[in-house]
């Protein structure tokens, strides 16, 4: 999971590495490797946005984006429910991808945010599914009114994932991430970009 105060830069950042994983080029201090498909379900951002976004990072007609599977707006039942879930199981098996981003939380799922029930729905259907068929999902969400305590909602949101990234804009240039929970401890504390 990854969180930040709405209007951050969250979801720049992972349209960004969405992009370079999907075109292969270097990423986050990762040198270029072939490209993989990914799957970014996005209920935000209009395709002005995305082509806009996209034409910031330097990315134009010359390059392959054929792997990045965009979906935007997507009216789909909420991944918390079987119907939601076979949908974005249906959608990864077509396109072959290997990393999901849903972006975001809230507006990904039909229960209440503040419901732990939610969160186990969305594993039971969604995340349990895309990590048996060995797929890495990242969830976008927003932080609380203190950001320093976590994603807005139930506390439940860091029971499914591996890591809770908190995203922090230092200035026009600089962002720190950092691990909030984690389950590995080869995941690093911090990372500042």
């Amino acid at each position: 999971a990854l969180y930040a105060g709405a209007k951050s830069g969250k979801s720049l950042l992972l349209l960004e590495i969405a992009a370079a994983l999907a075109t292969g080029k270097p990423i986050l201090h990762r040198a270029a490797q072939p490209p993989i498909d990914v799957l970014y379900i996005d209920f935000e951002m209009t395709a002005n946005d995305v082509r806009d976004r996209l034409e910031a990072f330097g990315y134009s007609e010359k390059d392959d984006l054929t792997k990045l599977h965009y979906v935007l707006l997507p009216s789909i039942a909420g991944l918390d429910t079987a119907e939601g879930a076979e949908t974005v199981i249906q959608a990864i098996t077509a396109t072959g991808s290997q990393l999901v981003i849903i972006d975001t939380t809230a507006r990904a799922v039909e229960g209440e945010e503040n419901d732990a029930d939610t969160m186990r729905a969305f594993y039971r259907w969604s995340g349990v599914n895309m990590k048996s068929l060995g797929v890495t999902w990242i969830r976008a969400d927003h932080a609380g009114k203190d950001t320093a305590k976590g994603q807005r909602g139930t506390s439940a949101k860091n029971d499914d994932v591996d890591v809770v990234w908190r995203f922090t804009k230092r200035s026009e240039t600089s962002i720190l991430i950092a691990a909030t929970h984690r389950r590995m401890q080869r995941i690093p504390d911090k990372v500042e970009l």
